[in-house]
């Protein structure tokens, strides 16, 4: 279970936070922390109620029902994970599409399929060095793209032919997304200072529109 308290977005008072944090606490933080405690409140039940309805049978029938139910909620442990860094893409690109808005970026080379990706390589070509390198991203648009149309599958066949995969470190034992807390607690990290970076550079192009 992820450690809400330790992800640091919160620390400071809310009038001090930029936006974004605001936006990521309210919209991922808080939607992945509920989804957790309610699948911990459940699982607890479940295997309370095997060791109540299974009292005096055979101890290794017991423990493997309680193994099943263990199972079954990591598994919605690691949905809720992958189901974060949706969330987390999906602002990440309303930002940047305002960013780029205000950088009054038009069209943006295709150097990627993702629109997000271009966004942010001509962002990174009009601003400087960037805080955090655009692979990063990829990878995080190539989870995002398996879990909203692979069935979290770590590698499929997108339109046209393009095989599509996701970063080895992003990928479970059985060839599908595997996200971790620690690796929610970076992406979270980096967007944000990514995101923070470009507010700072384009702060004179005026207010955000939109």
């Amino acid at each position: 279970m992820v450690d809400l308290s330790q992800l640091n977005l919160n620390d400071t008072a809310v009038e001090e936070s930029h936006e974004f944090e605001v936006d990521i606490a309210c919209v991922v933080i808080a939607n992945h922390g509920y989804a957790l405690e309610a699948i911990q409140r459940s699982e607890e039940q479940d295997i309370a109620n095997v060791r109540h309805s299974l009292a005096g049978e055979d101890w290794d029938f017991v423990n493997s029902e309680i193994r099943r139910a263990e199972t079954f909620y990591e598994d919605l442990r690691r949905s809720a994970n992958r189901l974060a860094v949706v969330g987390l893409v999906t602002r990440l690109q309303h930002w940047t599409s305002r960013f780029a808005k205000r950088a009054k970026i038009g069209k943006p080379a295709r150097v990627h399929q993702s629109q997000l990706l271009n966004q942010m390589e001509a962002l990174n070509k009009l601003l400087g060095h960037p805080m955090v390198d655009v692979t990063f991203f990829k990878e995080l648009v190539d989870v995002r793209d398996s879990v909203v149309h692979a069935n979290s599958q770590a590698e499929w066949e997108y339109p046209k032919g393009c095989n599509r995969q996701v970063a080895q470190h992003y990928r479970g034992p059985w060839s599908e997304v595997e996200f971790s807390p620690e690796q929610l607690k970076e992406a979270i990290a980096k967007t944000t200072q990514q995101v923070k970076w470009y507010d700072e550079n384009i702060r004179a192009e005026g207010p955000l529109n939109g």
